[in-house]
């Protein structure tokens, strides 16, 4: 009786040698896999946000709460690189240029994107972006000494009207034209006081070197403890926090300005990488810690995401499209 000769371990289809060969041929291939960059899931690496101004402002302040909380819902690291110059003009040109992967953002004000490129040539236009997120706007408003007697802008007007003309400190062009178009339609002067920063706005209005000033912010304090008067403020909305203080818009004048904390990536964002972003900045604009924040740095609570961000921005263009004909 003869015994059945084994089969050669290497020999068929499923010898130990190549079922071994077999398995390690696919663990490299999900290996390969998981780490290719054309499958990987985003993030797979830290995201940037390129602040468009110098360490210590607002904008900067604001984003950097903002990232920690993004970086909790991304599960990674987001780094905060700052590229201060041309009123943030430098920083969201750069990230224009930038990859459309989701790991270059720019944290800038919206005017930056809205209103510059139509007084002065850039190197972008507001088609060049993804809007991701607004978190907060600057409670811009016109200011005066409670001394002055005025209650509101147009108390203010009626007296440039008496007088011939007042003088306004200014700081940037944006209020240096909204200043014009109001002069102008009010049939007055108000003759521009320039200033380097909204900080010495305040201090030139406090020394009453000004009859008037414009500014973004820094008021704020002063107008709270009543050292400072707000005579009219330029969004479309009331200030929660001078609540009795109306718009332009309420005092007869057809003009707002809302400046926000723009948080942008290049255009042609992939649309789950964008939705993924507006997740996580989601999360930012509803958590105590940068609302707490906003507050206390007497930045308004205005918070939009996405397509609804989208068309604000194209509604701002517009606004100041118009604001730049009527003050030529």
């Amino acid at each position: 009786m003869h015994r059945p000769i084994p089969a050669h371990p290497f020999h068929g289809r499923f010898s130990p040698v190549r079922r071994l060969a077999a398995t390690v041929a696919v663990a490299s291939g999900v290996v390969l896999g998981l780490t290719s960059p054309a499958l990987a899931a985003f993030p797979e690496k830290p995201v940037t946000i390129t602040v468009g101004f110098n360490a210590g402002g607002t904008t900067d302040i604001v984003a950097r709460a903002v990232a920690d909380v993004v970086s909790k819902e991304l599960g990674q690291p987001v780094v905060i690189e700052n590229r201060g110059g041309a009123g943030g003009a430098v920083a969201t040109t750069m990230v224009s240029k930038a990859a459309a992967d989701g790991y270059n953002l720019v944290a800038t004000t919206s005017t930056t994107i809205t209103l510059d490129p139509q007084i002065g040539k850039l190197a972008f236009t507001p088609d060049d972006f993804t809007y991701i997120a607004a978190i907060g706007a600057f409670p811009e408003a016109y200011i005066a000494l409670p001394g002055k007697g005025w209650k509101t802008l147009k108390d203010a007007v009626a007296a440039a009207k008496a007088a011939g003309s007042l003088t306004v400190a200014s700081s940037t062009s944006l209020d240096r034209m909204i200043t014009a178009y109001l002069a102008k339609s009010a049939g007055t002067k108000l003759n521009v006081v320039p200033t380097k920063s909204g900080a010495e706005v305040v201090t030139q209005v406090m020394g009453g070197h000004v009859d008037l000033g414009y500014s973004s912010g820094a008021y704020y304090p002063q107008a709270k403890a009543g050292e400072l008067l707000a005579l009219g403020v330029l969004g479309d909305q009331r200030l929660a926090g001078l609540p009795n203080v109306p718009t332009l818009k309420e005092q007869g004048y057809d003009i707002s300005s809302v400046n926000l904390i723009l948080f942008a990536a290049p255009k042609s964002l992939p649309a789950d990488v964008t939705q993924k972003l507006i997740a996580a900045f989601t999360a930012a604009g509803k958590d105590p810690s940068v609302l707490a924040l906003l507050d206390k740095r007497s930045v308004s609570s205005q918070i939009e995401f996405g397509d609804t961000l989208a068309k604000t921005i194209k509604a701002h263009v517009e606004s100041y499209g118009k604001l730049v004909a009527a003050t030529k």
